[in-house]
């Protein structure tokens, strides 16, 4: 597995923690409703891989239990995760019962034999403790979730670095408030990014430069500029962004401007870090100016 396919791998993990949470709660908001069956629970947990928590745990399985690399808090996760599919996988058998082997379509007890009448208290009895075992299920898979999103906690900050967590933080702001809070949000921003919001946005702006996102990118570098109008390194990656992003909608004499004002800016401090950047926008000067050229001279 490739270095960037394997930081994919653990935002997608986070990403797929995020829905197996949000699953499970809509789940306990229609068991608490009395309206949850079957076929709702089958999308959090299944064992035939269609479910987000089926899929949670083959993620952790693969990334952390076949690794010799992985941390304790890594194979922590795998093993909390594994308890947790445990434990819903039971919940999910007794919901099973409940629905489809409660005998509440007999309505008309004299016409049975003794046998029979026998036979449905038996089930009856036999599915009240069922029911008696799903309360206590969701109670305890709640507890369980809990220490999840903690342990997810402590993920996020422990692949803080990944190119890609930025863009993720920011583009799952809403999901993060609902599961920690705003201020558990804002507490996680600071401890991830010492410089709060301007950094955050600084960060996922190039990590959309990275996957050559160029219009996402300038519009996340104009927000920080917003913020910080003498963030020079800011500055110079909107006009890097933008000299792009116009040059592949193909309006070359705007995407020359952006890009020469970009190679106008000097900030000696960080020359070594923006040498790849200068590089490809002397290219693209050069092929700009190479293309103008040719079209003069047919001009003529």
């Amino acid at each position: 597995m490739t270095q960037t396919n394997r930081e994919k791998n653990k935002i997608d993990l986070i990403r797929e923690s995020i829905c197996v949470y949000k699953k499970c709660m809509e789940c306990r908001s229609l068991y608490k409703e009395g309206t949850l069956c079957f076929a709702h629970i089958e999308d959090f947990v299944d064992d035939r891989g269609k479910s987000c928590l089926f899929r949670l745990k083959e993620m952790c399985h693969s990334l952390y239990r076949k690794s010799n690399d992985a941390t304790y808090k890594e194979k922590l996760y795998d093993m909390t995760v594994g308890y947790i599919f445990h434990e819903a996988m039971k919940l999910r058998e007794n919901l099973y019962q409940i629905e489809y082997y409660r005998p509440n379509y007999v309505k008309d007890m004299e016409h049975l034999t003794e046998i029979e009448k026998k036979i449905i208290h038996e089930i009856n009895s036999l599915t009240m403790k069922t029911k008696k075992r799903l309360d206590e299920g969701f109670k305890e898979i709640k507890r369980l979730l809990r220490e999840m999103i903690a342990q997810l906690m402590d993920l996020i900050k422990l692949y803080k670095d990944s190119y890609l967590m930025p863009r993720f933080i920011l583009e799952n702001k809403k999901d993060l408030i609902m599961i920690y809070g705003k201020k558990g949000y804002e507490k996680l921003l600071n401890e991830l990014y010492r410089d709060g919001k301007e950094l955050l946005m600084f960060k996922a702006a190039k990590s959309y430069l990275e996957s050559e996102f160029y219009d996402e990118s300038r519009n996340l570098l104009k927000k920080v500029l917003f913020i910080n109008k003498h963030n020079e390194m800011a500055r110079f990656f909107y006009l890097y962004a933008s000299a792009f992003y116009f040059y592949f909608k193909n309006r070359i004499q705007k995407a020359l401007h952006f890009a020469k004002n970009a190679l106008s800016i000097n900030i000696n401090a960080m020359e070594e870090e923006l040498k790849y950047y200068r590089e490809r926008l002397d290219a693209l000067v050069s092929d700009i100016e190479g293309e103008l050229k040719r079209k003069n001279k047919i001009g003529r």
